[in-house]
């Protein structure tokens, strides 16, 4: 997996640091200020992938938590994602949990621009004040993965 992830970075020209955190956990840096921790489970081979989606406003903060509640039981049955808040910032997470059992570069590749396309479009519920008030994910979350 360590090879794997150093070829990443070609792969994925948005990626500006690659941080080895641990044998098995990496912090993929973007050039859009997005931050990804990436671990490795070998037994199961599970690929592990969080990254900090924004915070809401104060003032919606409430309305925005529903909405992420609701996307989490939506999400139950689709791909492994769950919504969290961090401590002690408050800021949400985005936390994927991904079967990785094909060991390509092309594997990898697609699972983290997968897991980076989620957070883009689960971000919109926290920071976008035209999409907090909704109790749905946000648009073009597939409706094949709810229950």
């Amino acid at each position: 997996m360590q090879y794997l992830v150093h070829q990443i970075g070609p792969a994925i020209p948005e990626i500006v640091t690659i941080i080895q955190d641990d044998i098995d956990s990496w912090q993929l840096e973007f050039d859009g200020g997005v931050s990804l921790q990436l671990s490795w489970q070998e037994h199961p081979p599970r690929l592990k992938m969080s990254c900090e989606i924004g915070r809401p406003d104060d003032t919606r903060r409430e309305a925005v938590y529903a909405a992420l509640l609701n996307a989490n039981l939506l999400l139950t049955g689709g791909p492994d994602l769950k919504l969290a808040l961090s401590e002690p910032d408050q800021d949400v997470l985005l936390i994927g949990d991904h079967e990785y059992d094909d060991g390509s570069l092309e594997g990898l590749t697609k699972r983290v621009s997968e897991f980076l396309n989620f957070a883009a479009r689960f971000s919109l519920m926290v920071t976008d004040p035209d999409t907090s008030d909704e109790t749905e994910p946000p648009a073009g979350f597939n409706e094949s993965h709810r229950v």
